[in-house]
């Protein structure tokens, strides 16, 4: 028993033997699920206990001639400590954070039981609001199910890299959260591996009927990073407009020169993630080497100004 749990088990006790004068120390012992002697030195250390300042009115007072003569327990506390433990603000709205957070992935059985959690917390200190890309409520529950099930499913995913909505079928892993956002670890059965895909990016969740294969551990949420090793590095000169990118996304080398440029070098693993990077950055863009990403980007861009004026002309 650690004293972690212990101070943790007194906050409980103390105001429970209280509130019942006289009890006894088996009595305490089976609502606190610990053998009569862990209640006995939890009721010895409770005399240590108190407020700050040390004086006998400060200490609560336990009759502990009456516990080992006749096995009950007697309990006068400070009056402070007399009143239920409550949450400070900062304590509530953390716990109604993470509990908010865990809602958006949880099955329904533990939603229900955060409902009533959180109306507690609610009803004592108010509500906080958080704000969470987790993707449609039948999405998520469509997924947990399926994890739970070890089940194969087919995602209709709209993956943002590649301007392009895709069907993976994929073994799901586990549903995790990263700032704010909640994300899928799956894996693509078609032999590309473990993936990661946002869930407020997946727009369907369909069964295949087929159990779901074994494949090893799953990554962890930051496991994408490790693929960066064996990206291309691509080189960029931009202007001081579009240095933020150094610090949004994971890059090697970054220098400035004379002629006012920021020289970046960017591992690229997903070569569609770049070009449609190149085009939202345009004119801020002043070299790419290798300069094949270029000529895609331009390639697309022409395309779009000739559908354009195609649509402009009709």
């Amino acid at each position: 028993m650690t004293s972690v749990e212990q101070v943790a088990r007194l906050l409980s006790e103390i105001p429970y033997i209280q509130a019942n004068p006289g009890i006894s120390v088996a009595g305490v012992a089976r609502v606190f699920g610990v053998d009569e002697e862990q209640v006995e030195k939890d009721v010895t250390t409770s005399v240590f206990c108190g407020l700050p300042g040390g004086y006998p009115s400060d200490l609560i007072d336990v009759d502990l001639d009456v516990m080992d003569d006749e096995g009950a327990l007697y309990m006068n506390n400070p009056t402070p400590l007399e009143r239920p433990v409550k949450f400070t603000p900062a304590e509530a709205a953390s716990l109604q954070v993470g509990l908010m957070a865990v809602r958006e992935v949880a099955d329904e059985n533990t939603v229900r039981a955060i409902d009533s959690l959180l109306a507690k917390i609610f009803a004592g200190s108010g509500s906080v609001e958080v704000n969470m890309s987790s993707g449609q409520g039948p999405i998520r529950s469509r997924l947990v199910d399926a994890i739970a099930g070890a089940e194969r499913v087919e995602l209709t995913y709209d993956g943002l890299a590649r301007g392009a909505t895709t069907h993976p079928k994929v073994d799901p892993g586990r549903i995790t959260t990263s700032n704010g956002v909640a994300y899928l670890s799956g894996y693509d059965v078609s032999g590309a591996g473990w993936r990661t895909y946002r869930l407020d990016r997946i727009a369907d969740v369909r069964p295949v009927g087929e159990p779901a294969e074994p494949h090893g551990e799953i990554p962890g949420p930051d496991a994408w990073a490790d693929s960066l090793a064996t990206g291309t590095v691509v080189h960029l000169a931009v202007t001081d407009q579009a240095t933020w990118i150094a610090e949004y996304y994971p890059v090697k080398n970054v220098r400035k020169t004379p002629d006012g440029l920021t020289h970046i070098d960017v591992p690229v693993v997903d070569p569609a993630w770049l070009v449609r990077l190149l085009l939202s950055l345009g004119g801020q863009v002043r070299e790419v080497d290798p300069p094949d990403y270029a000529q895609a980007a331009g390639d697309l861009a022409r395309q779009a100004l000739e559908a354009y004026g195609r649509q402009e002309s009709s």
